[in-house]
């Protein structure tokens, strides 16, 4: 076993350019939504930097929902820390249905794009019709 050769591959990999996000975004909804009742939609920000981002938020609105909460705010997120956003959506139409998109503009870093934030960020959910209510009168037919 002494007199194996030792054999050495040396291979040089691609240069990987790994992006710092300065914001992370995330949304907490439920799976589906129901025709005319209130959707709750909470978007989670959180700076990832060791400096107080200046965010420029605005939600763009859909055909498919009516929504509650600020269409247009700029806040100050400080270091490490998150801010919680609240909005009540209320679908309109059945189907799959595209959601009110969330634009968020960072003022530190005007070069960073809203299409990477958005990637984070579901589009479209699906909305049930809505249920028939039973009265007295269908009940006691049954």
């Amino acid at each position: 076993m002494e007199n194996i050769p030792v054999i050495s591959t040396v291979i040089t990999l691609p240069h990987v350019i790994v992006e710092n996000i300065p914001l992370h975004v995330n949304a907490d909804l439920p799976s589906f939504g129901r025709v005319r009742e209130s959707l709750p939609v909470r978007y989670h920000l959180q700076n990832k930097t060791d400096l107080v981002q200046d965010v420029e938020i605005s939600v763009e609105p859909s055909d498919a929902f009516m929504f509650s909460g600020l269409k247009q705010i700029r806040l100050r997120i400080l270091p490490g820390t998150k801010q919680e956003m609240l909005y009540n959506f209320y679908p309109l139409m059945a189907g799959y249905q595209q959601l009110p998109s969330l634009n968020i503009n960072l003022l530190r870093f005007p070069s960073f794009t809203n299409q990477l934030l958005r990637r984070f960020l579901p589009t479209s959910i699906f909305v049930k019709p809505q249920g028939r209510l039973l009265d007295d009168a269908s009940i006691a037919a049954a």
